[in-house]
This record gives C-alpha cells, structure tokens and sequence, in this order.
C-alpha cells in the first residue's frame, strides 16, 4: 500500500489525477483513479477501477494498472 501511495503521489504532480480509496460494507476495498481533463469544461475521466476483497491485492492491482496506463498513454512513467 505504501509503494503505491508513494508512487501515486509522485506523479500526481505531473500528471492531473485524483484517487479515491473506499471499502464497503461486504468487505471489498475499491479504488478509483480518475484523470483530471482541461479544457472548455473541466471534467474527470475514470481510468482505472480496482475492486478485491484483499486490501494488500487491491493496492497492488491499482500500482500495476496505474503504471500500464502511464506507459501506454504518457510514454511512460
């Protein structure tokens, strides 16, 4: 969990995103990465959406989708 807040918080500086960690009442932890879009309107796209019962494989889920999107749509991270 530490990495990935770590690392999220490392590029949030370059990159516009927004991240939203929740857990429900069954249990499963969910967490949300939303890209923060400029233009005429300001809006926000979801990006990645991760949900497991896991804590530790929720957060380790989101690093790893998180740094395929940086990769595939930023030319990297």
């Amino acid at each position: 969990m530490n990495d990935f807040l770590r690392f999220f918080n490392e590029k949030v500086s370059f990159y516009p995103m927004e991240l939203e960690i929740s857990r429900s009442s069954s249990s499963e932890w969910s967490i949300t990465i939303s890209q923060r879009l400029l233009g005429p309107e300001v809006r926000d796209k979801q990006i990645i959406k991760v949900c497991s019962e896991d804590m530790e494989l929720c957060f380790a889920k989101a690093h790893v989708q998180l740094k395929e999107w940086l990769l595939t749509n930023c030319g990297g991270y």
